[in-house]
């Protein structure tokens, strides 16, 4: 397969193929800038004429900190276009892992990686051709500055030369840097691998307003490059983040407090990846007919993410399922789902007084309801939707959410139930292999028996997608699921927020323990022992408390009772 390169100077123009070449690499201009450096150049990869993997390609020449600019003038002096580039010692990195899995799906591997030679791909040249002039290029401060800029291409990078390698990638346990209040550096390490216990989950737990959420706020800006973690910021502050950058493939945040304050979403960043990154709360940006923006919260977005989500799982297995290992998101919804509550299939609810589905046969098989119709969702249906090009936003209600239908009538849920099937969906609407999912307070609208329901469905989403999850919560039974060296105790000290480690194994433990440990419930005087003192200074002899609690009496306000009696000598 070619690689071609395009002069030009339409920057928001995709590649287009050539006549002669119905499957190959096209490359164009485009003057994105990295704090000054340039390397960007649009991609799209085709397949048999027509457009199949749309990405972007750093590539970074020797002694020269405009790439496209530099394409140019080479296709001026007379270059045909064609790679490698003449003379040139240049490295390259995709802004996406999937690009590597495309080029196997769909040439193969040994053409596969005579295209990455034809690019000087920088994680192939290094890693498996031991290129010393690749390598003598990428320890350039430009190859950090631009090509390694965004999250995406760090982990095509580190981990896509990986697949022509027969290795397996997978997230590596990294140490995240907080800046604390009083300007110390505290290190959080988060541990992802064993060879037995399970490390999927790592959990923030402590009191209220001591950092959890502060350190998730920490961890998003520092690995996307945003706010507090821009170059610029890092550079004046003189901070590291990282032991070493997450080798993640993509972050989803959710929190569903209405006090929280992450990161919406990347429109405003100076960041060519927006997808790098998915949000699902309450909170939305509301854009006015002058343009101008502010936040809303709706409650309503849980539900309507959850409709977006499952289309999104749909079109990319239609999109994505030849290639080599891909794991088919709605069957994954599905059977996750399915193993918590009974029901037949999904559907969404018809927006009263839409009748197109009634007018046309090949729907007719997918309608249910009465007073409320529904239409069952799978990948048949969504082909015959895009087939006689319909516009869901305009046939369905999206504020209903996903819809659980049972003997063709949908059924009623919890709202608890409701929220962490969204939670679900959403996730695997999102998530790509080696993605991190990070959840603030999972707890907040589930009773303990949905707690430990919701971890053992994550585990299920991160086990299919080979990804890790942080959890901040305050439950005992989320902690209980989770080994010591993955559980992150937040205490003060002093005045002083430290971030320990249980010294002792909490996966299955006693959650009597672990409170204790956790919120120091033995330092604490609770309601309880307020009662017993009061009852006390009325009736002299314990004996006659006991006596008149009579069936009232419990174990534990008989053991206080009657150790008072030995402090006060009787």
């Amino acid at each position: 397969m070619k690689v071609f390169y395009q002069k030009g100077s339409n920057w928001r123009a995709t590649p287009a193929k050539l006549p002669s070449e119905d499957t190959i690499l096209s490359l164009s201009f485009n003057n994105w800038d990295d704090y000054g450096v340039s390397t960007t150049l649009n991609a799209a990869l085709y397949v048999d004429g027509k457009i199949f993997f749309e990405f972007g390609l750093k590539l970074l020449i020797e002694n020269d900190k405009y790439s496209p600019k530099k394409l140019n003038e080479l296709c001026e002096s007379g270059w045909d276009g064609f790679f490698p580039i003449p003379e040139l010692n240049y490295v390259s990195v995709p802004s996406d892992i999937d690009f590597y899995n495309s080029l196997i799906a769909k040439i193969g591997i040994d053409e596969a990686k005579n295209v990455l030679n034809l690019i000087r791909d920088a994680g192939y040249l290094k890693n498996i051709l031991k290129d010393q002039n690749a390598i003598k290029l990428i320890g350039h401060d430009d190859f950090s500055t631009s090509p390694l800029r965004e999250a995406g291409a760090r982990k095509a990078y580190e981990d896509g030369w990986k697949l022509f390698n027969e290795e397996v990638s997978s997230i590596k346990d990294f140490t995240l840097n907080t800046i604390r209040r009083d300007g110390l550096i505290e290190p959080i390490r988060f541990k992802f691998n064993s060879d037995l216990l399970p490390y999927d989950i790592n959990v923030l737990i402590g009191e209220n307003g001591i950092g959890k959420s502060y350190t998730l706020k920490s961890l998003v800006e520092y690995w996307l490059g945003v706010d507090r973690g821009s170059k610029v910021a890092l550079d004046e502050n003189q901070h590291e983040p990282f032991d070493h950058y997450p080798n993640i493939s993509k972050l989803i945040l959710i929190s569903y407090s209405p006090f929280e304050e992450f990161t919406i979403d990347l429109s405003k960043t100076n960041l060519k990846d927006k997808d790098a990154y998915r949000y699902f709360g309450f909170r939305k940006i509301i854009e006015d007919l002058d343009g101008n923006q502010r936040v809303g919260i709706s409650r309503n977005l849980p539900a309507s993410d959850s409709v977006s989500s499952i289309l999104k799982s749909l079109h990319d297995d239609l999109k994505f399922g030849s290639l080599p290992n891909w794991t088919y998101k709605f069957e994954t919804i599905l059977s996750v789902l399915m193993s918590a509550i009974d029901f037949d299939f999904v559907a969404f609810e018809i927006i009263e007084g839409f009748e197109l589905f009634n007018q046309i046969p090949d729907f007719s098989g997918f309608l249910i309801g009465e007073d409320k119709k529904y239409l069952k969702i799978n990948d048949h249906v969504i082909q015959k939707i895009d087939e006689w090009n319909i516009d869901l936003k305009d046939c369905i209600t999206f504020e209903s959410g996903a819809v659980f239908i049972k003997d063709n009538k949908a059924i009623e849920i919890s709202s608890g139930q409701r929220l962490f099937c969204y939670i679900v969906v959403n996730v695997v609407g999102q998530i790509r292999k080696d993605s991190l999912v990070v959840i603030d307070e999972p707890e907040l609208f589930l009773h303990p028996a949905l707690e430990i329901e919701f971890i053992e469905l994550l585990k299920k989403v991160l086990k299919a997608f080979t990804s890790k999850a942080i959890l901040a919560t305050h439950s005992l039974a989320i902690t209980r699921e989770v080994p010591a060296k993955c559980v992150h105790v937040y205490r003060k000290h002093n005045g002083k927020v430290e971030v320990e480690y249980p010294p002792f194994e909490t996966f299955g433990g006693d959650m009597q323990r672990i409170s204790s440990y956790v919120f120091g419930d033995n330092s604490i005087t609770k309601p309880f022992d307020n009662w017993i003192e009061e009852q006390l200074a009325i009736y002299d002899d314990p004996q006659d408390i006991i006596d008149r609690l009579g069936e009232e009496l419990n174990e534990e306000m008989l053991i206080k009772l009657l150790n008072s009696r030995k402090s006060n000598g009787i």
